[in-house]
């Protein structure tokens, strides 16, 4: 395994099981490298007064198990959209081996939310295979936007999301000649829409985040993370529950998160302490190649 900048106890690294769940030694060694990953951002948002807090699954592992979820290999970091948006302007605050990855600094890709990444290690899926784009192993953060309270102003906010989205999820714009010869107004508006704001993706991923914090002031009693499910139902709370932190283990570390996270787990995951009767193996986001040694450039050259 690659040299990390926090120190891991010998026997983290050995393969053990875990909640009848075997935990493989390659397993620990990308759980250790998502820990340096978040140290890291701790470090940078530490030194410029930033907020974030564990959410999804690692809040889950977190009050559960007090660290990772057996058979779970990610991390997932929530930040309120203000403080967000200043760690994306911090990427050169991120030294090799680190990456700051947005659709800012990895324009390849275009991610909708950030991901930090070890440039020394190899973690590609079968999407991310596609495009020449940093693939070191990662954690995700993920803005908390708020949400109107408008029906008719947070429709007509879903749908400009969709159509940035789907600008910059597309390597290429839409080609009119493969399209139904009959379609509805609506998808030719959109296929419209699409096309134009193709032609500068840099400009679409500004309206994008343009448009996910029109709402997000102090005015939104509540706050969502919009990047992956635009409607939010698992992760809509009050501000309140947002801003309100506490510090618990979390492996050998300790992790920020919400004090009332008894509500957010419930409502996310009904009776979270019960354990899933199938345990499946947890691949990085459907990670097909892995490597915690080798950096992603090399790996991935000699990879058939």
């Amino acid at each position: 395994m690659i040299e990390l900048n926090i120190e891991v106890p010998d026997q983290f690294l050995e393969p053990e099981v875990i909640c009848d769940y075997e935990v493989s030694k390659q397993m620990k060694e990308i759980w250790a490298i998502e820990l340096d990953l978040f140290n890291e951002l701790d470090r940078v948002c530490k030194k410029h007064g930033l907020s974030y807090f564990a959410g999804a699954g690692t809040l889950l592992g977190a009050i559960r198990h007090k660290g990772f979820i057996p058979w779970d290999d990610d991390m997932d970091f929530y930040m309120l959209r203000s403080d967000y948006d200043k760690l994306i302007n911090l990427a050169n605050e991120f030294a090799h081996p680190y990456f700051l990855q947005t659709g800012y600094t990895d324009q390849a890709i275009m991610r909708t939310h950030v991901r930090i990444r070890n440039s020394n290690t190899t973690a590609c899926s079968s999407w991310e295979k596609q495009f020449d784009c940093n693939k070191g192993v990662f954690i995700d953060i993920f803005p908390l936007d708020g949400i109107t309270e408008n029906k008719f102003k947070d429709k007509t906010q879903k749908a400009l999301n969709m159509i940035y989205r789907t600008v910059m999820r597309n390597k290429q714009p839409i080609n009119f000649k493969q399209q139904p010869l009959k379609i509805s107004l609506k998808q030719a508006a959109i296929n419209t829409v699409v096309t134009i704001a193709h032609r500068d993706k840099t400009k679409a991923m500004i309206r994008y985040e343009n448009n996910l914090r029109k709402y997000s002031d102090k005015n939104a009693k509540m706050w969502g993370n919009r990047t992956l499910v635009f409607d939010c139902p698992k992760s809509r709370r009050p501000l309140e529950d947002w801003m309100d932190i506490i510090h618990v283990p979390f492996e050998f570390m300790e992790i920020p998160i919400p004090r009332n996270y008894d509500e957010i787990l419930r409502q996310q995951y009904g009776n979270y302490m019960e354990f899933p009767k199938d345990k499946t193996q947890g691949k990085l986001h459907e990670v097909i190649i892995v490597s915690t040694d080798t950096p992603y450039k090399e790996y991935l050259k000699n990879y058939k």
